[in-house]
């Protein structure tokens, strides 16, 4: 995966996001995928590696990783990346797990 890609594209959203609005951006209900389910879906599908794309989230975002979950948007996998800001609050960030391009960012849940 090419993380110079990656890293652009969360620090635009990050930067422009709160302009944009949460409730503009956001994705429909995500199904998330339990451990034996995910565990099958990584096995079949040539995802990114969640770890990677946990570590990247993190970076980008200057915050702590807490979770990351497979999840299912419509028809594409997402990684759903829950992470610790500086300041104490709650993100949410959802990531193809196909190609490891950002979805959607929420913060403050």
């Amino acid at each position: 995966m090419n993380f110079r890609l990656l890293f652009p594209a969360f620090a635009v959203f990050l930067t422009f996001g709160a302009a944009l609005g949460a409730e503009a951006v956001k994705p429909a209900a995500a199904l998330c995928l339990n451990p034996a389910e995910t565990r099958e879906a990584l096995s079949q599908h040539k995802f990114t590696d969640p770890a990677a794309a946990l570590r990247s989230a993190a970076a980008v975002a200057h915050a702590d990783p807490l979770r990351s979950r497979l999840c299912r948007l419509k028809e594409d996998y997402v990684y759903e990346v829950t992470l610790l800001r500086r300041d104490g609050k709650v993100m949410r960030v959802f990531i193809k797990a196909e190609d490891g391009s950002l979805v959607d960012a929420r913060s403050n849940l």
